[in-house]
């Protein structure tokens, strides 16, 4: 599956599917090559009469026939040979017979509630909202941005590409965590690990990459510097996982709508960032797209569920966000 920080594609049944059209195709080109011509492989397929063929033609169409049963058989057991080796392949290590691929998600996802996600647009909120004043819209799936709900937090003094450095250099099992037990999302750079990210000082001008945290150490540390935001419902159940994003101006995420089954919330720790959302087709008719821009010290809640959504960082200082789900 490719991310490519554009369009969500590909995926290994359409890799597949890719695959045996191209050896198809390769094969009508062998045939043609071996001197068969497109009328003799349509005249396979079109009954004729034989009154109508010349001697000699009905021959070397005869001919040409058997030579093309061969290819066509020939191909048929190499696509299936390799239709099944593909399966096996991607079998192997899956207890699923299909794979949780992005194709299989929008088929499955549930239906949004339309009016209650679309109505009225943006919510802005101010930062000294209370716990009950909040619930209203906690769980109404409607964008929303808390305007300095994080200004307090003393991450916006700390966080930087040196102090996630230094933080999971010094805290062991930190990268391996994120590698093996969590995601990390390379969307605009050439880094397959968090470690290649925070250690190469010689990145290109523009670069964006985001991850998830697994690592309780690390998760320590964050929680002093940038705490649960304290307007959440009190009963509301937060999710062990940080997510973390940061980039230069330009591009960030491309249009995509996440499958977490949960609402989350993002504050923007450094620099500007603006959300451009789009409703799901079912609510085309109901909601409009929209737009918001989060500034430094902003909390942003988007059902990112109900939203496609991309995002653009504003030139100037680096964006870094960090955010979760709630319950």
């Amino acid at each position: 599956m490719a991310v490519n920080n554009n369009v969500y594609v590909g995926g290994p049944g359409v890799d597949c599917v890719f695959k045996v059209r191209v050896l198809c195709d390769a094969l009508v080109q062998d045939a043609r090559q071996a001197g068969i011509t497109t009328p003799a492989l349509h005249a396979l397929y079109v009954a004729r009469t034989c009154h109508e063929r010349e001697p000699h033609l009905l021959a070397a169409e005869a001919k040409s026939g058997r030579r093309w049963q061969k290819w066509w058989w020939g191909g048929a057991v190499v696509a299936l040979a390799l239709a099944l080796a593909l399966v096996w392949n991607e079998m192997g290590g899956a207890r699923c017979l299909v794979r949780n691929n992005y194709l299989v998600q929008e088929a499955t996802r549930p239906l949004a509630p339309c009016r209650r996600v679309c109505g009225g647009g943006v919510v802005t909120l101010s930062s000294n909202v209370t716990q009950q004043e909040f619930s209203r819209w906690a769980y109404l799936s409607r964008p929303l941005v808390v305007r300095g709900g994080a200004a307090h937090w003393p991450a916006l003094h700390t966080f930087s590409e040196s102090f996630f450095r230094s933080l999971y250099d010094n805290v062991p099992g930190s990268y391996q965590a994120v590698a093996q037990d969590c995601q990390f999302l390379p969307f605009r750079t050439r880094y397959l690990t968090l470690h290649a990210a925070l250690h190469d000082l010689t990145r290109p001008q523009r670069w964006y990459f985001g991850w998830s945290n697994c690592s309780p150490g690390v998760a320590a540390v964050l929680r002093e510097v940038a705490p649960r935001p304290a307007f959440l419902p009190l009963h509301a159940e937060h999710s062990a996982l940080d997510w973390i994003f940061m980039g230069t101006h330009g591009p960030g995420a491309a249009w995509h709508l996440d499958y977490v089954q949960r609402p989350s919330w993002q504050a923007q720790i450094r620099g500007s960032k603006t959300w451009h959302l789009h409703p799901v087709p079912e609510c085309s008719d109901t909601c409009s797209p929209l737009s918001l821009t989060a500034h430094r010290g902003d909390i942003v809640f988007v059902d990112t569920n109900q939203w496609y959504h991309t995002t653009v960082i504003h030139p100037g200082d680096i964006s870094i966000t960090i955010g979760s789900e709630y319950d």
